[in-house]
């Protein structure tokens, strides 16, 4: 076959491949504004280069009790609506809160934001403490799942996604060893506290550019009767955050009882 010939065959093949590929992606609808790496790279210290993560899940009801030790209900009111005068910030508003990522409550709550005249916890909570508040204040906005709800939505989840991310949603599943990069584990604090719930419904809905994650909104599992809509899309976000935050109180009621000031080893 001529030079020129073979030339010309081989370029028609590589305009075709590349028409497929960019079809394929216009039919995927990622919306991230970044790359997903870059998500991970936050680092929340108290000020001696630790890393200041929590050891555990933080509880919930723990996190109300440091609410009211710090009586931030006097700026926020009981609901967290916020009081009028004092205080601007709607924390119920599932709208604001779905785009706050953790990382970035613990470490204004905990230091403070410059031009931002709000009280200061590091000195007067431990890490794990103040991780507490800042799940109970997001659950102002978004009551956690219920254990009657996680176990609704668990077969859905073991159908469904527990293949890649494992039972437990520690990314050992049967298919994990074969993807790159691996599955998310939803235990790692590091990772998924610096994601807000828009980003996670994203992720579930969308699927991620160029990995294994797919999309699965508008699909259904028809074994269970469920259809991933946009409502059923955020209770698996809700799903998701239950392994990394707890619903179990871990200390008394009374915030009087609780010590002041509890170590972060």
């Amino acid at each position: 076959m001529p030079f020129h010939a073979e030339k010309n065959k081989l370029q028609l093949a590589t305009i075709a491949v590349t028409a497929i590929l960019l079809s394929a992606c216009g039919k995927q609808e990622i919306s991230l504004k970044g790359a997903e790496d870059a998500l991970a790279q936050r680092s929340v210290t108290a000020g001696h280069g630790v890393v200041d993560y929590p050891d555990d899940s933080p509880s919930v009801p723990d996190g109300k009790i440091a609410w009211e030790q710090m009586n931030c209900a006097t700026c926020h009111a009981d609901s967290g609506k916020g009081v009028p005068g004092k205080c601007t910030v709607d924390l119920t508003s599932k709208e604001y809160e779905r785009k706050q990522k953790p990382v970035d409550q613990f470490e204004f709550v905990s230091f403070g934001k410059p031009g931002v005249e709000h009280p200061k916890v590091n000195d007067k909570l431990s890490r794990r403490q103040a991780w507490n508040l800042v799940f109970y204040i997001r659950s102002l906005a978004q009551t956690p799942l219920s254990d009657a709800e996680w176990a609704e939505i668990d077969p859905v989840f073991g159908s469904n996604c527990a293949v890649c991310h494992g039972k437990k949603g520690v990314g050992d599943g049967p298919l994990a060893r074969n993807l790159e990069p691996q599955p998310a584990n939803f235990r790692n604090f590091e990772r998924f506290y610096d994601r807000s719930d828009d980003v996670l419904w994203d992720h579930v809905a969308h699927g991620i550019k160029w990995e294994g994650m797919p999309d699965f909104l508008g699909k259904q599992d028809k074994a269970k009767n469920v259809k991933f809509d946009s409502d059923y899309i955020w209770k698996l976000v809700q799903y998701v955050r239950r392994f990394h935050e707890s619903i179990v109180p871990t200390i008394a009621a009374n915030p009087e009882k609780s010590e002041n000031k509890t170590s972060t080893k």
